[in-house]
């Protein structure tokens, strides 16, 4: 009998596997949640840790040597980001992350996207940062906000523009009143009558490991890591995911400007 063993794929080199939700375009059948946040896995052949760390290592520099390699600054990128994206957008059912400072900071990169004139659907619940930037693009951005009680899905179908509605921003639960969103109903509403529209949901209170707004009809995604993701009261951070190639290179671009 021959010895395939060294044909096995190393423990912490497993592959992702990708969500069984059918509105993904690839799909095949996925680890149990248990199991997805529990596994290191490696984002790209290049930087596999030498030893199988079952830990990922914190890269303690600012700078990295060497000419034209995918990490030179730490405030654009290093690997234990890199590993920490990878993760965040296995166990959110996304194809990209982006991993901030803040949750704050995350919303403020996803609405950097509006243009005077554009048009939010929000809800009448709202975290008092989200409430104090929406008010500063309404007052000062030419942003025009409507704010409306979302748990009842049709209230948005009134304010629905086509060409004008840019973008939907939900909460579930809110924060602070706990109120209930059907993410997936008001998905639906949107995308039939301003398919150009994003839907946007804070998943701050739920976390990925309770719900995954992407498999709902969502278009981006953030979290306040502050919160849920962390756990601890250790640490700030912000997270956003999306699984549409071009709003992951938006939010790419975003990102650099503001670095």
């Amino acid at each position: 009998m021959s010895d395939d063993s060294d044909k096995k794929i190393p423990v912490y080199d497993l592959p992702t596997p990708e969500s069984e939700s059918p509105s993904l375009p690839r799909s095949r059948q996925p680890y149990r949640f248990s199991t997805l946040i529990a596994t290191v896995e490696t984002p790209n052949a290049g930087h596999q840790d030498q030893h199988g760390s079952s830990s990922v290592p914190i890269y303690q520099t600012a700078t990295f040597k060497g000419v034209g390699g995918q990490y030179d600054y730490s405030r654009s990128g290093n690997p234990t980001r890199t590993h920490l994206e990878h993760h965040i957008a296995k166990i959110s059912s996304a194809e990209h992350a982006f991993v901030v400072s803040s949750g704050m900071a995350a919303l403020d990169i996803i609405t950097r996207i509006l243009k005077p004139g554009c048009e939010v659907i929000a809800g009448d619940d709202l975290y008092g940062g989200t409430n104090r930037l929406l008010t500063f693009l309404r007052t000062n951005m030419g942003v025009t906000v409507h704010h409306v009680d979302t748990t009842q899905a049709t209230t948005v179908v009134p304010y629905l523009s086509p060409g004008k509605t840019s973008m939907v921003l939900l909460e579930t639960p809110t924060n602070p009143l706990l109120k209930v969103v059907d993410i997936a109903r008001i998905s639906a509403l949107v995308k039939e009558r301003c398919p150009d529209a994003i839907i946007v949901v804070d998943n701050t209170m739920m976390s990925p490991y309770l719900q995954r707004p992407l498999e709902h009809g969502a278009d981006i995604v953030y979290d306040s890591a502050t919160k849920y993701l962390s756990g601890h009261h250790d640490l700030m951070a912000g997270v956003i995911t999306c699984n549409r190639d071009d709003l992951a290179k938006v939010s790419q671009d975003l990102l650099h400007k503001k670095n």
